[in-house]
């Protein structure tokens, strides 16, 4: 007997697969989800203590940059107090009003060789404070200048080391995550296996069930059918009897009838008429 691929339970089967399998994937799906927002958090956290410690470093050598151009200000500040100074002082010395001018006409040297010796030498004197405090200048802004270079380069330093630091972390992570997620797809391809084998056994169980039952189906048709022909035969052979009994009571009333004779030769005769008989109902 063919099986009905139809039948309920093979549809029930296939009902039940399609839920365990569902409950599978949907279950490593958020486990897959959840692994991939955990390690996209962690990296979030790696960029934005790299932007912590960027804007810390940033600060910082900013800092130190507006002390050095405070420092250049100053040194810039001085070198003009310093260059006043020493004008106002040239001014004072050369002044012929002025203190030293009174002294020199006292003595007598008012416009001689020694008035001229000293005035020149009272500008000497200034131009070499003005020279000194332009190269002292000079050379402050110049190491001031390397410094904030110095900050800066530095800073850049830093700032590639934090860098670098961050995407080292950043790519860790990710490989990690990379890794377990390969291990939950790996996991969840064979619960889809185990699942379709287990309820592909259990499907072969069904179709087993049923070819059991077509199975025992065929023996009881068959025994029917067996039965319904004996009993058949049975029915004709009974038939068959009755029929040779009422032929048999028949010629038994036909002899009685006739009145029987006791001569030989009507018993003769009347036994060769019941050999007929008996022949003619046996051929019947």
């Amino acid at each position: 007997m063919a099986v009905n691929m139809n039948d309920s339970r093979f549809q029930a089967v296939e009902e039940e697969k399609k839920a365990a399998l569902n409950n599978v994937n949907n279950m490593y799906n958020n486990m897959i989800s959840s692994n991939d927002k955990f390690y996209q958090d962690q990296v979030n956290l790696v960029k934005d203590y790299e932007n912590t410690q960027k804007d810390i470093q940033q600060q910082q050598t900013d800092f130190t940059i507006e002390k050095i151009n405070q420092q250049k200000d100053q040194a810039k500040q001085d070198y003009t107090k310093e260059q006043k100074a020493s004008y106002v002082d040239y001014q004072k010395q050369s002044n012929q009003y002025g203190a030293n001018a009174e002294a020199m006409a006292a003595r007598g040297l008012n416009y001689t060789g020694y008035a001229e010796s000293s005035e020149v030498s009272m500008y000497n004197t200034y131009q070499n404070r003005y020279a000194t405090a332009r190269e002292v200048y000079n050379r402050a802004v110049l190491n001031y200048d390397n410094s904030i270079k110095e900050a800066q380069l530095a800073n850049n330093s830093a700032l590639a080391e934090i860098s670098f630091n961050s995407m080292k972390q950043q790519l860790e992570l990710a490989l990690e995550g990379f890794q377990y997620k390969n291990t939950l797809l790996q996991a969840q391809l064979n619960a889809q296996n185990e699942t379709e084998d287990r309820y592909y056994n259990r499907w072969h169980d069904v179709l087993e069930q049923i070819n059991t039952e077509n199975a025992l189906a065929e023996q009881i048709r068959q025994f029917n059918a067996n039965l319904a022909f004996e009993k058949e035969q049975f029915n004709w052979q009974k038939q068959q009897a009755a029929i040779e009994n009422a032929q048999q009571e028949r010629i038994i009333k036909a002899q009685s009838s006739s009145g029987g004779s006791s001569s030989s030769g009507s018993s003769s005769s009347s036994s060769s008429k019941k050999s007929s008989s008996s022949s003619s109902s046996s051929k019947s």
